[in-house]
């Protein structure tokens, strides 16, 4: 279901307040409905109680200023905006002055305010001065990411210490180690946020927010459960977006001098780093899936093996195009209609790409609403890139040793670069002395 349907079946208001709270993509959220609710020609006003991302990647024009003639201005000429003030922790924004926010708020029809803080957490139970809520606000969203459910609670919970309080209460023991199920999630939902949502915000209209639902194997079936345990409706929402990941292991190694690849770095071939990586990712369903093209036995029945779908590339003479177009084309195979996809190239000599690169790369990427991403250093290009199915004919028309680079410098105006700090990890292996100037495996 639609954002915008949700809040027409919690009951619109002429001019509506939303908050979300709590965990599993409150940002993702805020800007999906922004862009609903500015394509019905309202206009939407998106600021935060507590922090929140900078927007300056955001698909909508911003003003980190405490201005509210100009953020009034720019409401009136983009219809949508987002505002707040720069703090110090992590580049993010903070709230507006109450002065300010209220000016800027009169003037926009709907107000969307991220209240609370997860840490990428994908569940949360709030502390007592949690969450940081307006006096005007008319509904709220608190969500809760579905990536939770199965896993021990002490690795999915944000303020695990508030958990544990309320879970002795109600189970009579500690319970850091348990598993989340959807009742146990539905308890800490209803006596962390409900029960005190609606004693403060009587006159706020309350929903839980599953995010995320189709990572799950029966959606219904565990909105049901959760219900169950919830006195203010559950709804449904799932991932707009599918990222596809794409590993090119396919090249010759001419100026390695022996397989690249199959190099042993600390006991470990070189591809190994790389893929271990993108399949915790997919683990993680921030990948949806992932293919591997090889021209070599030993990756393809590695990939196969640990469930990756393996593509034998029995003409890479051709260059790194006619891998990129085997990888591609089975990963469409697997792409879903109702859903954005997204194709996300790897190459498998960087071992030195950390997780966190790329998890964060991906999640700073979605946000922007651009078509093109790549990480880079100091304004360069690397490797990982990332492409919108908008791009996948051009991809297809590639030829010889010519990737996806060429595509991109065709649509600058739509690429959104991603910086790292440290370039050893995208240095690509070529020669067996870049080994032992990379970085801590």
């Amino acid at each position: 279901m639609k954002l915008c349907e949700m809040i027409e079946e919690m009951g619109e208001r002429s001019h509506m307040r939303v908050a979300f709270v709590g965990a599993g993509g409150k940002t993702s959220c805020m800007l999906e409905l922004a862009q609903q609710w500015k394509k019905q020609g309202k206009k939407v006003l998106v600021t935060t109680s507590a922090h929140m991302e900078n927007p300056k990647n955001f698909p909508l024009k911003d003003i980190t200023e405490d201005d509210g003639e100009a953020i009034c201005a720019l409401l009136k000429r983009e219809g949508a905006a987002a505002a707040g003030l720069p703090v110090k922790e992590g580049g993010k924004i903070g709230p507006l002055s109450r002065t300010v926010y209220e000016q800027t708020a009169a003037e926009a029809d709907c107000v969307l305010l991220e209240a609370d803080g997860s840490r990428r957490f994908p569940m949360k139970v709030p502390g007592k001065q949690e969450p940081i809520l307006y006096e005007d606000t008319t509904h709220i969203f608190i969500l809760t990411g579905a990536s939770a459910l199965g896993k021990p609670l002490k690795e999915v919970c944000h303020r695990i210490e508030e958990a544990e309080k309320i879970l002795e209460t109600e189970a009579g023991q500690e319970s850091g180690e348990r598993i989340v199920t959807e009742e146990l999630l539905g308890i800490l939902l209803e006596q962390g946020y409900v029960r005190r949502l609606k004693r403060d915000f009587s006159q706020g209209k309350l929903a839980v927010i599953l995010n995320q639902a189709d990572v799950l194997q029966n959606s219904e079936e565990s909105r049901k459960k959760l219900q169950e345990q919830l006195s203010v409706p559950v709804f449904l929402h799932d991932w707009t977006k599918a990222v596809h990941g794409i590993v090119l292991a396919a090249g010759f190694s001419r100026r390695f001098g022996e397989n690249k690849l199959l190099y042993e770095i600390e006991g470990k071939p070189m591809y190994r780093f790389l893929t271990e990586r993108l399949l915790h990712l997919q683990k993680k369903k921030k990948l949806q899936t992932l293919t591997v093209v090889t021209q070599y036995e030993e990756i393809r029945q590695y990939a196969e093996k640990q469930g990756m779908t393996a593509v034998e590339n029995r003409d890479s003479s051709r260059g790194i195009s006619s891998s990129l177009q085997l990888g591609l084309a089975a990963a469409m195979e697997k792409s879903r209609e109702e859903k954005e996809n997204y194709y996300l190239f790897f190459v498998a000599d960087q071992p030195f790409l950390t997780e966190r690169t790329v998890e964060e790369f991906v999640s700073a990427f979605l946000k922007t609403g651009k078509g093109i991403g790549c990480v880079c250093k100091e304004g360069i290009a690397g490797n990982p890139v990332i492409f919108h199915q908008k791009y996948v004919e051009e991809l297809l028309e590639l030829t010889g040793d010519i990737g996806g680079k060429r595509v991109l410098k065709h649509h600058l105006e739509d690429v959104f670069y991603y910086e790292v700090s440290n370039e050893g990890e995208l240095r690509d292996l070529d020669r067996k002395e870049a080994v032992e100037t990379g970085l801590p495996l």
